[in-house]
């Protein structure tokens, strides 16, 4: 399943998302695991969450960060919530690329159990072709 909250920048997507994401931890069994553009959402994220930044690491393209998704979930095997703020700034905003890149994750999701909550910036309107199944109200 993947969630999408999409609003221009600073209309609180990402303490949203972090509330979210410290509500999923009580909620689920597995690991949840935050990937985000920097680190600045370390202390308001429950300690039992996983930061990643990935400005650390070359993403850039689509496959290059849905390939590094799947070496998250290679490292573990209880993940079941994925929480990605700012995918607009992780893609180097190129928002035509978001329909391939929800294909992808759908796929992951359903072949591993994996919810994908996920932060765009942009209104609904603008972005391309996003599925009514995947936007967060």
């Amino acid at each position: 399943m993947i969630q999408v909250l999409a609003g221009e920048k600073g209309s609180g997507k990402t303490k949203r998302l972090i509330t979210m994401a410290n509500e999923l931890v009580s909620d689920l069994k597995g690991h949840v695991v935050y990937v985000s553009t920097n680190m600045e959402s370390i202390f308001d994220l429950n300690s039992s969450i996983r930061l990643i930044d990935v400005s650390q690491f070359p993403i850039s393209s689509v496959d290059s960060f849905v390939g590094f998704i799947y070496g998250i979930l290679s490292e573990d095997y209880d993940i079941e919530c994925i929480v990605i703020d700012n995918l607009s700034n992780i893609l180097k905003e190129d928002n035509a690329s978001l329909p391939r890149f929800f294909e992808l994750t759908k796929n992951i999701g359903e072949n591993y159990g994996i919810k994908f909550i996920v932060g765009i910036r942009g209104s609904v309107e603008t972005l391309p072709k996003l599925e009514a199944e995947y936007i967060a109200v």
